[in-house]
């Protein structure tokens, strides 16, 4: 493999716009995939209004997708000492909380189940479709919490999330004595 090196500013324009696909791909709008994409390269803090520059997007756009990265734990607003505009910086480890929340969702996914059956009575295909859901929610968070627990051991740094082997409120058994 002897390629010539691309420049680095094509190389990271390719990069964030490959992003921006993926993210796009994702379910996340294509900006909010450029935006982690110079994030991952800059690290920041980057000024909101650079932010808007570098985007070539409207301050509406960048501050929307700003404050959805936010709230996504991908990255977070940060003060600039003497400036008055709005500074963001990539989290400390966005993929950990990224994972975390993943495995959170799927606990709250399993309680969910949990709840409806044992709060009204179901038709069985029903209740088979919903413990199977269940099945594949617990095995996911349970995959996912063993990966964090290897991302540990391997000396990457997660967030204070302790993993829960079930989550709280969980019942025993399933409806009718079902087993898990």
């Amino acid at each position: 493999m002897n390629q010539e090196k691309v420049p680095t500013q094509q190389a990271r324009e390719l990069f964030i716009e490959r992003n921006a696909i993926q993210a796009e791909n994702s379910g996340l709008p294509r900006i909010a995939g450029r935006l982690i994409g110079v994030f991952l390269l800059d690290g920041g803090p980057i000024s909101f209004s650079e932010l808007a520059e570098r985007m070539q997007a409207s301050r509406a756009s960048v501050s929307t997708n700003t404050r959805l990265l936010e709230r996504l734990g991908v990255i977070e607003r940060v003060t600039v000492r003497g400036e008055r505009q709005d500074y963001f910086r990539l989290q400390a480890n966005p993929f950990a909380i990224s994972i975390e929340q993943s495995i959170q969702a799927c606990q709250r996914f399993s309680v969910y189940v949990d709840e409806l059956l044992s709060d009204c009575e179901l038709a069985e295909d029903a209740v088979a479709r919903l413990q199977e859901a269940q099945h594949i929610h617990e095995v996911t968070a349970q995959a996912l919490q063993d990966m964090l627990a290897k991302l540990n051991h391997d000396g990457w740094k997660t967030s204070q999330f302790e993993p829960q082997t079930k989550p709280a409120g969980t019942k025993k058994g399933r409806k009718n004595g079902t087993p898990q």
